[in-house]
């Protein structure tokens, strides 16, 4: 009875062992679908990637500009602040001409509008007469921010 068993179990095997050799032997090879890439998707794709590192390095220096501009106008009393030109024709550009920062901070600004404008420029030739220009312009402290203020 051990030896009829042992056949039987003989020829299980011996099927299972073919069966799984005819799945596994096609005729055919397993057809992979692969995309197609070209020379100039791959340049495509690389010049979208750089600008998207520039949009975020302009985006990160305009959030640092922000953050020191912030910096450079806060403030607590009215004799931290002064008015500097921030346009190299100063009050010639008029009221866009000049703005209130704290003073110690005068250096840090300086180097700021070196680097703004580093090309010499015209200026009008004559002074604007707004008020952020006039003898009563003064540098004050309007809620935590250096601020061009006016005594009439």
């Amino acid at each position: 009875m051990n030896y009829v068993k042992n056949i039987l179990l003989l020829i299980c095997a011996s099927c299972a062992i073919l069966l799984a050799l005819s799945f596994f032997s096609r005729r055919k090879p397993i057809e992979a679908q692969m995309p197609l890439v070209t020379k100039q998707m791959v340049a495509e794709n690389q010049e979208k990637e750089q600008k998207e590192q520039t949009q975020r390095s302009n985006a990160a220096a305009a959030r640092r500009h922000a953050e020191l501009i912030s910096k450079m106008t806060a403030c607590n009393t009215n004799e931290e602040c002064i008015i500097v030109d921030k346009d190299p024709c100063g009050c010639l550009k008029g009221p866009e001409g000049v703005t209130a920062i704290n003073a110690s901070y005068s250096l840090e600004f300086s180097k700021l509008m070196e680097k703004r404008f580093a090309l010499a420029t015209a200026c009008p030739s004559v002074g604007s007469t707004e008020k952020e220009c006039s003898a009563s312009a003064r540098p004050v402290c309007l809620q935590n921010r250096c601020k061009i203020g006016y005594q009439e």
